[in-house]
C-alpha cells in the first residue's frame, strides 16, 4: 500500500494505491513548506487526514509539492510526513518534477506548467536536465493566469478593450479605474488578484481583445522559455495546469504558428502521476 500526493499552496490531492489499483482519493488543504513550521505541518496533516487513511499500513509516500525545491523545505516535508506515516519510506519532489513525470514518465520532452504561475523544464530519463528559471509574477510568469490577468487589466485601463467588454469587466468585479489601481498597489497579493480575473478572458474568448492578450501571453512564454531549450522544435512539448487546459484551443494555434509539436495537456498532474505509478 502506498500513497502519492500532489500539493499546491491551496489544495492537495492524495491517491492511495492498494493491490495495483487506486483505492481512494482525498482532497485536503495545501501544504506548502514555505508557509509552515514543522509542528504546524504535522498537526495539520494529522487533522486533515485523520480517519481517512490507514497511517500505519502505508509503506511508501511520494509527495510532489509546490515549495519543495530547496533542501531545507524537502527536509521539513519529509520529517513531517514521517511523523504521520511512521512505517513509510518518504520521497519528496517539487511540482516541476511532478509535471515532468506526469507528462513524460521515462520519456523525453519539454514539460510546462501553466497555472497561476508558469514554469518549464527539459525532461529526460526521469530527470530535469535543464530549466529556464521562472522569475515570478513581477519579472516573468508569461503564459500563466497571473500574466493573462495582468494583460487583461492593463488593456482595459488603457482603453484597448471595447466599451461593452470594459463595462462587463467592471461590473463583474465591482471595479472602476481608481478601485482597480487601489487593488493592485494598496492591497496585498496583486498576483492572486491578476490570476483571479483571468477566467474572464476565457469567458469572453470570442472577443478579439481577449483572444489577442491570451495569444500574446502564450507567445511570450514560447519566446522567453521554450525557445531557450536546444532543438525545442524537434521535441514534444506538453503542458499541465488550468490555464493550459482551459485555453488549449488558443495554445494549440500558437504552438502551430511556432512549429512546435504538442505532446499532451493535463489539467493537473494527478492523472499522469497515477498512470506512471500504476505502470
Amino acid at each position: 500500500m502506498f500513497l502519492i500526493a500532489d500539493s499546491g499552496s491551496t489544495k492537495t490531492e492524495w491517491a492511495l494505491f492498494d493491490k495495483g489499483n487506486v483505492a481512494q482519493k482525498i482532497l485536503t488543504k495545501g501544504f506548502n513548506p514555505y508557509y509552515y513550521k514543522k509542528a504546524d505541518f504535522v498537526s495539520d496533516l494529522k487533522t486533515s487526514l485523520k480517519g481517512k487513511l490507514p497511517f500505519d499500513k502505508i509503506g511508501k509516500v511520494f509527495f510532489y509539492g509546490a515549495g519543495c525545491s530547496s533542501v531545507n523545505n524537502c527536509s521539513l516535508v519529509e520529517t513531517s510526513l514521517k511523523a504521520v506515516f511512521s512505517n513509510a519510506r518518504i520521497e519528496v519532489e517539487h511540482d516541476l518534477f511532478a509535471a515532468g513525470l506526469a507528462l513524460f514518465g521515462e520519456g523525453k520532452g519539454i514539460a510546462c506548467i501553466l497555472g497561476t504561475g508558469s514554469n518549464s523544464c527539459l525532461w529526460k530519463n526521469k530527470k530535469i536536465v535543464d530549466n529556464v528559471p521562472s522569475l515570478g509574477y513581477m519579472l516573468g510568469d508569461e503564459g500563466s493566469g497571473t500574466h493573462i490577468g495582468k494583460l487583461l487589466l492593463r488593456g482595459i485601463l488603457l482603453g484597448e478593450a471595447d466599451e461593452k467588454l470594459t463595462k462587463s469587466f467592471f461590473k463583474e468585479f465591482d471595479l472602476n479605474f481608481s478601485k482597480a489601481l487601489d487593488r493592485i498597489y494598496k492591497e496585498p497579493s496583486p498576483n492572486l488578484f491578476y490570476s483571479s480575473i483571468s477566467p474572464f478572458a476565457n469567458k469572453h474568448i470570442d472577443n478579439s481583445f481577449c483572444t489577442f492578450i491570451v495569444k500574446q501571453s502564450f507567445t511570450k512564454f514560447i519566446d522567453r522559455y521554450i525557445s531557450k531549450y536546444g532543438n525545442y522544435q524537434s521535441l514534444p512539448v506538453s503542458f499541465i495546469g488550468s490555464v493550459a487546459f482551459h485555453f488549449q484551443d488558443i495554445l494549440k494555434v500558437v504552438l502551430d504558428e511556432n512549429q512546435i509539436t504538442l505532446g499532451r495537456i493535463l489539467q493537473n498532474p494527478m492523472e499522469g502521476l497515477v498512470e506512471y505509478h500504476l505502470g
